[in-house]
């Protein structure tokens, strides 16, 4: 038996840090200004900002080229610390759309060089002259970026890459009625979300960062989330507002205008057009600016008109690849007499498939409910390929709360 004394456990888990996934790599491609270390168009991968500062991207750079490189990196990183971040700095003449165009060697090549990335930003930091051009309530190019994004996801998706991706909304005009209606695209988006809030602090401290959002505040935050969870969380973690830092203390969008300017409805309309940005809490557990919610640029009825629907599906997509991708060009054999599928392989087959789902439900992602089908009947001898059903239950969000709350009276009958 040992001595009498003052036993001592040391406690994990305190300081709330979580183990890098690749669930957190991030590209970024925005505008920057060439320098002994930063050569345009070379992809440079960061795990802390120390490293942007060795590049020479630090707050007197911002400052010197009235540029927002450093501030949306450091934002990245302090949002999410354990944030793996893939950049590419381009010309100030480049523009969103171009960032966002398949054929260009920018975001494309990110994606396509660094396959680990899952979440995608464009942001623009454009020359001190630049005058946006307004179209349907916001900046033309970011709504040229959008679509250009949606065709680059479309392309990612036949090379199995699956990134979610988001793009700086500009220029905001300030008039909720007028601005484009993202639920009702001619062309949806379903890949991409538009983010129009802005820090009001940020927006005011120089005329060219008037029009800017700041999408690496919501990237941060997305990348932070868990993939099934909403990256506006009434949760300490995914408060905008950061006191020490100094982030967020005024909220706004990219009018430039602070988001007391805007009345209720107003907002409620960009909210009800699929509009990324903040308003203020005051009855969270810990006051500040939340992000309303984690819009994508899709019909509101569509299985990917919010973020995590987004994240949750592409991880599952990614775990059964990786499990059934081995069995691409594989013997599969059939029953000698009906050219059917053995059932000890179709059992096999579909055992892979719910193995492949096991650690999204250990880690609270998917709600269960995993199944997975394989017919045998069909005719793989003659076609030399079958359908695989994959299915499960995914994990709800409760955005709304009705509560029904009275008075009760015990003496009162029923």
């Amino acid at each position: 038996m040992s001595r009498p004394g003052l036993n001592v456990k040391r406690l994990k888990g305190g300081l709330g840090r979580r183990a890098t996934t690749n669930d957190m790599t991030t590209a970024v491609v925005m505008n920057a200004i060439a320098g002994d270390e930063i050569v345009l168009g070379n992809i440079y991968t960061f795990i802390t900002i120390e490293e942007v500062e060795a590049l020479g991207i630090t707050p007197a750079y911002d400052d010197t080229n009235s540029v927002l490189v450093w501030h949306r990196l450091n934002r990245l990183f302090k949002r999410n610390p354990s944030i793996t971040i893939h950049f590419m700095p381009v010309a100030q003449a480049v523009t969103l759309e171009q960032m966002a165009d398949k054929e260009n060697n920018y975001l494309a090549k990110v994606l396509r060089d660094k396959k680990d990335t899952v979440l995608a930003m464009i942001a623009l930091n454009p020359e001190t002259d630049y005058v946006p051009t307004i179209v349907t309530g916001l900046d033309e190019d970011s709504v040229l970026a959008m679509y250009k994004l949606q065709e680059l996801y479309a392309f990612e998706e036949t090379r199995y890459r699956y990134p979610d991706l988001f793009v700086e909304g500009r220029a905001f005009s300030g008039t909720a009625s007028a601005v484009l209606d993202l639920r009702n695209l001619v062309n949806e988006c379903a890949d991409v979300s538009m983010v129009i809030m802005a820090d009001n602090d940020v927006s005011i401290a120089k005329a060219i960062y008037n029009k800017y959002a700041s999408v690496e505040d919501f990237v941060g935050m997305v990348s932070k989330a868990a993939v099934s969870q909403n990256a506006g969380e009434i949760n300490p973690i995914f408060n905008l507002t950061d006191v020490n830092e100094g982030f967020f203390q005024n909220a706004g969008l990219s009018s430039g205008m602070h988001i007391n300017t805007f009345s209720e409805t107003a907002l409620d309309l960009l909210d009800t057009k699929g509009y990324v940005f903040a308003t203020y809490d005051s009855e969270a557990e810990v006051p500040g600016y939340y992000t309303v919610d984690t819009h994508t640029c899709s019909k509101i009825d569509s299985d990917y008109a919010k973020v995590e629907n987004n994240r949750t599906i592409k991880k599952a997509i990614r775990l059964a690849r990786k499990k059934l991708a081995p069995r691409v060009k594989a013997r599969l054999y059939v029953d000698e007499t009906s050219g059917q599928l053995k059932p000890e392989i179709v059992k096999d087959l579909e055992v892979l498939g719910r193995e492949a789902l096991r650690p999204m439900l250990a880690s609270g992602d998917i709600s269960g409910g995993i199944d997975s089908y394989v017919d045998p009947a069909q005719n793989l001898l003659a076609t030399s390929e079958f359908d695989y059903l994959l299915t499960f239950i995914p994990v709800a969000i409760g955005r709304k709360i009705n509560l029904k709350i009275g008075f009760k009276n015990p003496l009162k009958s029923n």
